[in-house]
């Protein structure tokens, strides 16, 4: 099978050059050639076409010929929010031309999107499991643009298959401070799937028919039903920086929650890993620099509560 993957060289698609490797498919990887992404690229040794998703001709070009496309490229939070013009270019836009470079060849290639559990808005106050009879409500940017996509893709008649992905948090932690982390309250609850198992379960999605025109939520399973406090104390006790103060974190209940994944994992198969596999992970890629984060651990929590707007707030009250 011949594969596209749009957005290759973010945390989903790296994974999927990871888990697609003996597989016996070629593939190429569609993404912006950017420093880090060419830098992955001469890594890996895998066949890129670089270009721009918001560019139709250049997505045409990579479509050619492909019997799947693996849709990954989005803008995400919080880029999305400070620049929601290009978000929507990226994520509505870009989807857009896939869907129109799919119908435009002689034999239209099926699709496998990536959505997000952000369609349903906030949930947390009813009780859990989220399933695929809780109403769409989205509440952001992002989340619309969700929606709208899986609206296109549904109305295309192309041969889709929807993922909506829970919290996919990056494996690379050093050096990655995002303020966007203190907004989600530390009570609230929050499900994990390793990015190695989602890009699993796109791979899965493109290679078997049972999958054409279902919408599958996307979590790392009852293993994975955490809360925010767990999954941002855990790494950085397990690198030597400490747990942050309850003060460093807003008290409005975000957009996560857990999924029922148990329609998903029977048709998927994708899921391996827990949390604890992923804070060993993230310990493993620090590697040597691990005693140097140790010894700074007053500087690192000084630059990570800075980047906090909530402590400061707490700090000036």
């Amino acid at each position: 099978m011949k594969l596209l993957v749009t957005g290759a060289f973010g945390n989903v698609g790296t994974s999927v050059i990871r888990e697609i490797a003996g597989r016996g498919h070629d593939v190429v990887y569609f993404d912006l050639p950017s420093r880090r992404a060419r830098s992955l690229a001469r890594t890996t040794g895998v066949s890129v076409t670089w270009g721009d998703i918001c560019d139709p001709a250049q997505v045409a070009a990579a479509v050619a010929g492909v019997d799947a496309v693996i849709h990954l490229a989005a803008i995400i939070p919080p880029a999305s929010v400070r620049d929601p013009a290009r978000a929507e270019a990226v994520n509505v836009g870009g989807t857009r031309n896939v869907i129109a470079a799919c119908q435009a060849q002689p034999r239209p290639p099926r699709i496998a999107f990536a959505s997000s559990v952000a369609v349903f808005g906030p949930t947390q106050d009813r009780p859990p499991l989220r399933t695929l009879d809780d109403p769409l409500n989205p509440i952001d940017d992002y989340a619309h643009h969700k929606v709208e996509c899986e609206r296109l893709l549904h109305e295309s008649g192309l041969d889709v298959t929807i993922l909506r992905l829970t919290a996919v948090i990056p494996l690379e932690v050093l050096g990655v401070i995002d303020p966007y982390m203190f907004d989600v309250p530390l009570t609230d609850r929050m499900e994990f799937v390793h990015p190695h198992d989602v890009a699993l379960a796109f791979i899965h999605a493109v290679e078997s028919p049972a999958t054409i025109g279902r919408t599958f939520l996307i979590g790392g399973g009852p293993r994975c039903h955490l809360l925010q406090r767990e999954i941002i104390m855990k790494p950085l006790v397990a690198l030597g920086i400490g747990e942050l103060p309850d003060e460093a974190f807003g008290t409005t209940p975000f957009v996560i929650d857990w999924v029922d994944s148990t329609e998903s994992q029977a048709a998927l198969q994708f899921q391996r890993y827990d949390f604890d596999d992923c804070v060993a992970e993230m310990v493993r890629i620090v590697g040597w620099r691990r005693p140097f984060v140790r010894m700074a651990r007053p500087i690192a929590r000084r630059k990570l509560l800075k980047a906090s707007p909530y402590y400061a707030r707490s700090a000036r009250a």
